[in-house]
């Protein structure tokens, strides 16, 4: 009797991981890159691209809301007291990210960026450990550790940087990854509600008080040209991130994640000319070291805890396996 075939393309479990881990990989290369594209609106106030970014960015989710059929889910979602005050913490925590990105992309700050990107995981860890009692263990421990020290040195000893930019890209996205945790709204949805706040927020802005969202008098057609994208160029990614990590394990996904300061730091030396410090260089490789050792203990714990169910019923009968 023949062997049966082995699957192969698009629609095995091998073509499924692959494309996963594309879309992943693209969605991190995409938002380090995003830089260039807001650099590319510097005649228009951080500000303005904020208000800018939020409206075009909810037209995009609710387009995607409905092709999906999750509108209903997603008003049933804003029903919710409890939930809501989750995404409305969030929307603040996403805005001012969003904020300091455009700012840092602006201004040449883009190594800045990419260290807060960098540090944000261990954010999340941490407060994982400190409000949902999650435990370390003992390498966590350390790697959260040197983390903060190598954060420390580089605010003490590298003056070319300006660190409330990492600080607060790092704390922002790291809180905003942490309360996404504590959500059960799938991704589309739960960054829907995010951008509906922010939304009422900018009109309310816009109608109570003397922001704009005037283009100013320094923008030219090619700067009205680019503001018209910038919907698909904040939703994008995320919409791979959300189809990539339905289809490859989180470990992996951990790794693909530091695509994205990875792509800032490159786009830093080639396009904006920042050249970091020794005292930088130093810190960036303990953040680094720091952060790969969390993932391969991650990776380590899984495998463990993969393991584990089949060492026991490997056992003899009446004799109990220690793990």
């Amino acid at each position: 009797m023949p062997a049966p075939a082995r699957m192969s393309g698009s629609g095995g479990p091998r073509g499924q991981a692959a494309a996963g881990m594309a879309a992943m990989a693209a969605a991190n290369v995409i938002l380090g890159a995003s830089s260039l594209y807001w650099h590319g609106l510097a005649a228009i106030s951080p500000a303005t691209l904020l208000g800018y970014r939020i409206l075009a960015s909810l037209v995009a989710l609710i387009a995607a809301l409905a092709l999906l059929g999750r509108i209903r889910a997603a008003l049933d979602a804003a029903s919710d007291g409890r939930l809501m005050l989750v995404h409305v913490t969030a929307a603040v925590l996403v805005s001012a990210n969003w904020l300091t990105f455009i700012w840092g992309s602006i201004h040449g700050r883009v190594i800045e960026t990419g260290v807060g990107y960098l540090i944000a995981p261990a954010v999340t860890i941490g407060m994982g450990s400190l409000v949902l009692r999650e435990r370390l263990g003992p390498v966590r421990a350390l790697s959260l550790g040197v983390c903060l020290m190598g954060v420390g040195l580089l605010m003490l000893r590298s003056s070319e940087l300006v660190w409330w930019v990492y600080v607060t890209i790092g704390v922002t996205w790291g809180l905003y990854t942490f309360l996404k945790k504590l959500t059960t709204a799938d991704p589309v949805t739960g960054l829907t509600l995010e951008t509906a706040v922010l939304a009422v927020a900018t009109v309310g802005a816009v109608a109570a008080t003397s922001y704009s969202l005037a283009p100013g008098a320094a923008a030219d057609g090619a700067d009205i040209g680019l503001l018209a994208v910038c919907g698909l160029v904040s939703v994008t990614p995320l919409w791979l991130i959300s189809f990539g990590s339905k289809k490859i394990m989180l470990t992996v996904a951990g790794f693909l994640q530091y695509l994205l300061p990875t792509t800032q730091f490159v786009i830093a030396f080639t396009f904006y000319g920042q050249r970091p410090s020794g005292n930088s260089v130093m810190c960036f490789a303990i953040v680094w070291l720091a952060l790969i050792s969390l993932v391969v203990d991650s990776v380590l714990r899984g495998r463990r805890a993969a393991n584990g169910p089949e060492r026991r019923l490997a056992a003899p009968a009446g004799e109990e396996t220690r793990l």
